[in-house]
């Protein structure tokens, strides 16, 4: 029940980054660049929940923006999928309270993700004009999604604290009502 729960939330999480992605970043453009509200999604569930979840969630991400963008179906979802496999890397160090290792693998990963990009739709055709990229396109779009990500993070971080607590409250309260028939003292019955 709690693996439906959490996934119907992050679908609820996906389609809302979707459409701030594609509506309102889309008029907040800072050096011809927009954040990548998917990717922080994407690099922030692999950080907490591990590999399974940000494979999954770039996935679904990925088709979004191919749907959307693409040209050809499937290379985003390859790119989302891979970047969020690797970013599921880091939840062996994860810890509630620390972002600033948070900031650290959405901006890799929107590294990774735009590194990708260049090798797929630059390189292959023979635009091998790589500092331009860099300068132009790379570095102002990791920035960004970087200083985007410490807000969006910690509200990704937030829900998912308060999810954790309401579903062990709910596990907690579901034990002590089925284990409560067999108790035999009274004084045992009230916890």
């Amino acid at each position: 029940m709690m693996i439906i729960i959490k996934a119907f939330i992050i679908l609820i999480e996906i389609i809302i980054a979707y459409l701030l992605q594609t509506s309102v970043f889309t008029d907040l453009r800072l050096a011809d660049v927009v954040p990548d509200i998917l990717m922080i999604l994407t690099a922030s569930l692999a950080y907490i929940f591990g590999k399974r979840t940000g494979t999954l969630t770039g996935f679904v991400c990925g088709m979004l923006i191919d749907c959307t963008y693409g040209s050809l179906i499937g290379l985003y979802a390859l790119m989302y999928t891979v970047v969020g496999y690797v970013a599921g890397y880091a939840h062996k160090v994860y810890d509630e309270n620390d972002y600033t290792i948070s900031y650290f693998i959405v901006g890799g990963a929107e590294f990774l993700i735009n590194l990708m990009y260049y090798v797929l739709f630059y390189f292959l055709r023979g635009d091998l004009d790589l500092g331009h990229f860099l300068v132009r396109y790379l570095f102002p779009r990791v920035i960004y999604t970087v200083l985007i990500s410490i807000l969006l993070y910690r509200l990704i971080n937030m829900n998912y604290n308060l999810f954790y607590k309401l579903s062990d409250g709910m596990r907690k309260k579901r034990v002590v009502t089925v284990f409560k028939g067999f108790d035999t003292d009274d004084d045992r019955q009230e916890i």
